[in-house]
């Protein structure tokens, strides 16, 4: 499922692409994406621009003036931007076609992704109970956010309300850097466990960014290489263990990650 460095990665392709270009028409291929009447989403975009862009946890905002675009990728969502005499890519849903004779197809190959019109940002993150965004909080308000929270750190990094962006690749890898048991409870940690989970959080989406979400070439010294089967840790060389939590599956070293 593409998480906060996917999703800041389609942020970065569409403003290099798409901003200030006008939208002649819209082609909805699959209605099944929208969260909107088809045609209010029509009305809202056609004959207008992608003013800007925000990215706030796994969703991009475009902003449309007055209203905003929400794209939400599911679990195999892309977006892709062509000639308009080029074929469409491959599970398209909905395509924004261009008066400069390109478009941008908003792709989701199993259906989990979404698009919707909303007025405002924050009115968006208030209705869905968005926590603080991973990657652009401050120190302060993760430990305001860690205050209110008794959970175990697993599911504590997956709830979006929580913070928003992180998911299960990365959450296993911050937790890993952390030398945290993802079955930790999260009022356990002390402070200085709270500024390290913090910075591994920075840290690790940062490099996800830096890498533009692609998981094939990252290090060995790594987790994420190594979340699979009878692979061992980067750090100790002991076996990799899979957990399940909450219908969930992740990845840990249980000589590093020493449940307490």
């Amino acid at each position: 499922m593409p998480e906060l460095p996917e999703v800041e990665t389609f942020k970065r392709y569409l403003d290099k692409t798409s901003l200030k270009q006008m939208i002649k028409e819209v082609k909805i291929i699959d209605d099944r994406v929208l969260n909107i009447d088809d045609s209010y989403l029509l009305k809202s975009i056609i004959d207008k621009q992608f003013e800007s862009s925000k990215r706030h946890g796994k969703y991009l905002l475009v902003y449309l003036k007055p209203k905003y675009l929400v794209l939400h990728f599911g679990m195999t969502g892309d977006l892709e931007y062509y000639n308009k005499k080029d074929d469409d890519p491959k599970y398209s849903k909905v395509i924004f076609q261009f008066k400069n004779d390109y478009n941008l197809a908003y792709i989701s190959r199993r259906m989990f992704g979404k698009l919707d019109i909303v007025d405002s940002i924050q009115e968006f993150i208030a209705k869905k109970k968005l926590g603080p965004d991973a990657f652009k909080m401050s120190l302060e308000e993760f430990k305001e956010a860690t205050n209110r929270r008794t959970a175990i750190l697993k599911n504590a990094l997956l709830n979006q309300s929580f913070v928003a962006g992180i998911g299960n690749i990365y959450s296993d890898e911050i937790l890993f850097r952390t030398k945290l048991h993802p079955k930790a409870k999260i009022d356990t940690l002390n402070e200085s466990k709270i500024k390290e989970l913090y910075d591994n959080i920075k840290g690790v989406l940062k490099f996800g960014i830096e890498k533009q979400g692609d998981l094939s070439g990252y290090p060995n010294s790594f987790l994420i290489p190594h979340r699979k089967k009878e692979e061992q840790c980067p750090i100790c060389n002991s076996e990799i263990e899979r957990f399940e939590l909450s219908g969930r599956h992740g990845f840990y070293c249980p000589s590093c990650q020493k449940e307490s």
